[in-house]
């Protein structure tokens, strides 16, 4: 009867650590900022705000018919740089997907009248533990 009991206790003690490490961490109150800011960058057409969000080494994935196409930080300015100061006529809807202490992933959907664009967003913590977008993948829907 006591193996029985020891069992089921390492059982449960097995499980409450397992559920506990693979539990979802809420993203912290940075990276959801680091999010808005992508979203009001875009919705504004502000450059600036947008370099601040975006790693260095940030890529930019959309397709075209069956092809990928890939843009870096540079290109991605330059497109927002063209639109400066136009602000989008969209909605935004923010979906937080998954997270961890050092990554997150979130679905940004601009909502036009005709259309949607969803971007899916991987954001990392840099050396200096700041949020910063590594990687963007648009889908027009």
């Amino acid at each position: 009867m006591n193996k029985l009991k020891t069992v089921m206790l390492c059982t449960a003690l097995g499980a409450l650590l397992t559920i506990s490490v693979f539990a979802k961490t809420p993203p912290s109150a940075d990276a959801k900022a680091t999010i808005n800011e992508f979203a009001e960058s875009h919705i504004n057409s502000d450059a600036v705000k947008m370099s601040k969000v975006l790693s260095y080494d940030v890529i930019l994935k959309t397709t075209k018919g069956n092809q990928i196409q890939t843009q870096d930080q540079k290109a991605i300015l330059n497109l927002v740089r063209q639109s400066q100061g136009i602000k989008q006529n969209c909605s935004t809807k923010i979906d937080l997907i998954s997270s961890s202490d050092a990554m997150v992933i979130a679905k940004v959907s601009f909502i036009y009248e005709n259309f949607v664009v969803e971007n899916l967003l991987t954001l990392e913590l840099d050396k200096n533990q700041k949020w910063m977008i590594t990687r963007i993948d648009k889908f027009f829907a």
